[in-house]
């Protein structure tokens, strides 16, 4: 639920005149009453562009011509240092998931006594339910701290683990309450234990090594072909949130180290026929990390987060593959 009533009180009291709305796609269907509460007392513009969440609050034309930013459904990023003022207005999901304690048998049933519960933003109520299920079937429960990219703890990000990295040593297992894969591929990638996901779509749980070793397999086949890449673009992206410059500036050199030709790019929101008019033969990615990973079959070349590169060009040998986390940022000025 919104409250539009705390977001109304907050403007208020920064005397806020000119407002930018960003509503992610799951809200959308409410807009316009959004739109009709807040713009009956302050002049309200809608942001209909797509956005990735708090690292993402448009870009710097944009904040030239308002007071505020309004975006719903996400979390602040602590460490940011956002041009303008932004009230972001969370959203926990509405409806009452029950949940059946038999569901958590194949935890329970597989040895863990202790187990590191994480969720993502929506479902942190949901994830304190869970907390209760398992200590009362004598599963000690332990909740990470977060470093500065998040503000709870036991939050996860698609770009940062930080709170499942600060227990793993303390807990046989993780338990990532959210739906879909991608937050427990996530966790199972940044930590050596087991993952299950509980996912609240259908209530039910599970191990998820067979699917985190199907992503690999994927993941390594498209990366294979960038080992022949000669000219390489390093993308930084614009986004507030996702500014990372200094790292490209890493990678301009690692890429000439290699033998590679690199081209320095700056973008806010990538097109892949960019990249294919420039005739590069590989992207190196410096964003948020879900756009090499979720959107590479948009782009005719191989495209590769930071630590991926590292390690394909043998910069690095971690020994098992790396998940890109944004920890902090570059400031946009």
């Amino acid at each position: 639920m919104i409250n539009v009533a705390a977001t109304v009180g907050k403007l208020r009291k920064m005397n806020a005149k000119k407002i930018l709305l960003q509503v992610p796609d799951g809200l959308k269907p409410n807009v316009f009453d959004y739109f009709s509460r807040l713009s009956s007392e302050f002049n309200v513009i809608v942001s209909s562009e797509g956005f990735y969440g708090a690292c993402d609050t448009g870009n710097m034309e944009v904040y030239k011509d308002v007071d505020c930013i309004v975006q719903l459904g996400h979390s602040e990023i602590p460490n940011i240092n956002y041009p303008k003022p932004v009230i972001f207005e969370e959203y926990r999901n509405e409806k009452t998931v029950e949940i059946d304690p038999s569901v958590l048998e194949p935890l329970v049933s597989g040895g863990s006594r202790r187990v590191g519960l994480v969720a993502s933003i929506q479902y942190m109520n949901e994830m304190q339910d869970v907390r209760r299920l398992l200590e009362d079937q004598g599963i000690e429960v332990r909740v990470g701290e977060s470093d500065g990219r998040m503000r709870y703890a036991g939050q996860v990000l698609g770009c940062n683990f930080s709170s499942a990295h600060s227990v793993e040593a303390d807990v046989d297992s993780f338990l990532v309450v959210s739906t879909g894969m991608f937050h427990a591929i996530g966790v199972q990638l940044s930590t050596s234990k087991d993952v299950f996901l509980l996912d609240l779509n259908d209530r039910t749980m599970r191990n998820i090594k067979g699917e985190t070793d199907k992503f690999l397999r994927k993941r390594y086949g498209a990366l294979y072909r960038a080992r022949d890449a000669r000219k390489f673009c390093v993308v930084v992206d614009t986004k507030v949130g996702q500014h990372r410059r200094k790292l490209a500036d890493v990678l301009m050199n690692d890429v000439r180290k290699v033998g590679g030709e690199p081209v320095l790019l700056t973008t806010n929101e990538v097109n892949p026929m960019d990249y294919e008019n420039m005739r590069c033969d590989a992207v190196i990615f410096t964003g948020c990390p879900r756009v090499p990973i979720d959107d590479h079959e948009k782009f005719t070349m191989p495209v590769m987060t930071p630590p991926e590169f590292q390690t394909i060009f043998g910069l690095k040998n971690p020994g098992r593959y790396i998940m890109d986390e944004i920890v902090a940022v570059d400031d946009l000025n």
